[in-house]
């Protein structure tokens, strides 16, 4: 039961009810600590990221060509810890729900036609760490008629996959039953100095709190976080489908290098025979959990599905779909530790990596509650250097990334158009930024409050859109 007394006080107050809120309660009770979570416990958790995720346990298979080295170095070391900590971790939570919590090991990467330069970051991170990168002929997948053109598929076996309802069930479970625990059946309104205020009128005092709840976050705090030193939380809208067909049995996830500004197409297997499909990506400037997946964004999983990944599947049964918010920040680096308020932290900003990171960072805020000063020098650290990104650094590329976006499902354009067209995109952008005309004010104004490559979409759409509001007027 919800509880609302005023003279309530936790050690600390955990905001969120996703992966990483309940993965940070549940290690500050494990350390001995009393906490309040406020987060709905019941209910479809709309637009919430970690029930709209697939659970792919990505260590490397998220690197992309265009990351440079030292971010390519700072993610696969904590995934790599990620990884080694997930064992002991599910191990832990398994004493408490049946059947046991297991990672299940095994991905494919897929090159589409023209991509097959993709494959080679990942294979070398993995190499790096130890870890086995093997490139084979797709048509060795098991369970999988690939595409004829694919350009290439690397078997990454220690990448894996979980149950990402049982993981939750899981750790629900354990929180809310834990002694030291209380778990406030509610959503967080504000988050102030040793206060969070209730959508139910409630209010929870704790020493310390932790906001993590994902893209809600900045909403949540005063001047959108800007009062307590944070960066703009961003979010990536994901559409996600559940499969089911007899003619596809996969017992490994399979997907394609990251591309068209989301991370490939993917299908997850799952326990009971249906097929998890994503996913979309599109930038949201402001949070909107209650917006679900548009047709469009559907479209494109089916054509991504049908034509990149397996024929068969355009037959498939469509058993649900769904949609969720994934929290980033303009630098794409979790955001982790304390803000300029010493009592508030935050845990966001994970993007499509919050399930693969959630043991490690528990673990680290964790650390920074119990001794203050842990996070100060951690790459995620909250209040970090985040100059906006040059314009030339950000929209490098951006042509290529553009024509992925525009031709997902298989589509193409002969390559010497293709290269034409992306080169033009790459310098229309960059002048369009720097103009004077009203196209290039709006896109000026969209560019200034999201500078990161997810926003060219809306950057190429903008114009179009302006031109049906004025046509509209008359």
């Amino acid at each position: 039961m919800p509880v609302t007394a005023m003279s309530e006080r936790y050690d600390v107050a955990v905001v969120g009810a996703g992966v990483i809120a309940l993965a940070c309660a549940e290690e500050l009770l494990t350390r001995g600590l009393s906490v309040g979570i406020v987060g709905a416990y019941a209910g479809d958790h709309a637009g919430q990221a970690t029930r709209a995720a697939g659970a792919m346990l990505s260590t490397f298979s998220e690197i992309e060509p265009g990351h440079d080295n030292q971010r390519i170095a700072v993610e696969t070391a904590e995934r790599l810890a990620a990884h080694a900590a997930y064992p002991g971790w599910l191990e832990r939570l398994s004493r408490h729900h049946a059947p046991a919590l297991t990672m299940v090991p095994g991905t494919w990467v897929l090159a589409p036609a023209g991509r097959h330069e993709h494959l080679a970051p990942i294979a070398a991170a993995a190499r790096e760490a130890g870890h086995p990168a093997e490139e084979h002929d797709a048509r060795q997948i098991p369970g999988l008629q690939a595409p004829a053109d694919i350009a290439g598929a690397l078997w990454l076996p220690t990448e894996a996959r979980i149950d990402s309802a049982a993981l939750m069930d899981a750790l629900a479970r354990v929180v809310r039953r834990h002694p030291r625990a209380e778990w406030h059946d509610t959503t967080a309104a504000q988050v102030t100095t040793g206060r969070v205020r209730c959508a139910d009128g409630s209010e929870v005092r704790a020493k310390q709190i932790v906001v993590a709840a994902g893209s809600a976050t900045s909403s949540l705090l005063s001047d959108g976080g800007r009062a307590v030193g944070l960066p703009p939380v961003l979010a990536g809208r994901g559409a996600s489908m559940v499969l089911h067909t007899p003619a596809v049995r996969l017992p490994y996830v399979v997907r394609t290098s990251n591309a068209a500004f989301a991370c490939g197409a993917h299908l997850v297997p799952r326990a009971d025979g249906s097929l998890y499909l994503g996913a979309t990506n599109r930038l949201t400037t402001g949070h909107d959990h209650t917006r679900t997946a548009t047709l469009d964004e559907l479209s494109v999983l089916v054509r991504e599905a049908s034509m990149l990944l397996d024929a068969r599947l355009a037959s498939a049964e469509l058993r649900g779909y769904r949609s969720g918010n994934r929290p980033y920040t303009l630098d794409h680096l979790p955001l982790l530790g304390r803000t300029a308020d010493p009592s508030l932290l935050v845990a966001t900003a994970t993007y499509r990596c919050g399930i693969m990171l959630a043991p490690r960072i528990a673990a680290l805020i964790a650390d920074e509650i119990t001794t203050a000063g842990a996070l100060d020098d951690h790459p995620y650290r909250a209040l970090r250097p985040m100059p906006t990104p040059q314009i030339s650094k950000v929209l490098h590329g951006a042509g290529d990334a553009l024509l992925e976006h525009l031709l997902q499902g298989g589509a193409s354009l002969p390559a010497p158009m293709a290269e034409q067209l992306a080169g033009f995109v790459d310098l229309a952008l960059r002048a369009l930024l720097h103009d004077d005309c009203a196209s290039g004010s709006a896109l000026r104004r969209l560019w200034r409050s999201v500078p990161v490559i997810e926003a060219v979409p809306a950057l190429f759409a903008l114009p179009a859109r302006m031109k049906d509001t004025t046509d509209g007027r008359h």
